[in-house]
């Protein structure tokens, strides 16, 4: 690796103490990989968050891109960081984006009709008694 990329990398990341860059290292040598799928890609480790975070260049302001898949940096790293990609995926990406959020939400309205019937189940007997006896 370059040392303008590495200088580039601790540039952007001045005055965040916490994403101490890693530039070499591992038996996978993910940060090698990564540079070679993508010359923006690098791997910092968060202190705050105790986690491996994929970081990249390309970025405006933020430079962060992902979370390390298990925390382990191995092939999953590599696989999440392609299947995020909109460059190589197009809208596919927000295809999948919008289905998960979809069912997410159909869940959610499930969950709130089993606990509405619920409650109306445990409260029947009661309302049941109030209309036959008056108040």
């Amino acid at each position: 690796m370059g040392l303008t990329f590495e200088y580039d990398v601790n540039e952007r990341l001045q005055g965040k103490h916490h994403l101490q860059p890693i530039f070499s290292g591992g038996c996978y040598d993910m940060t090698r990989r990564l540079r070679e799928y993508d010359k923006n890609l690098f791997i910092v480790w968060n202190s705050r968050r105790q986690k491996y975070e994929v970081h990249s260049l390309g970025h405006v302001l933020n430079t962060y891109a992902c979370d390390v898949p298990g925390n382990r940096l191995d092939a999953r790293v590599e696989d999440a960081v392609r299947r995020g990609d909109i460059r190589v995926r197009g809208g596919k990406v927000f295809t999948e984006i919008d289905e998960h959020n979809e069912r997410l939400e159909r869940s959610r309205e499930r969950a709130w009709r089993t606990t509405l019937e619920g409650v109306a189940e445990e409260m029947h007997p009661y309302f049941k008694k109030v209309a036959w006896e008056g108040i």
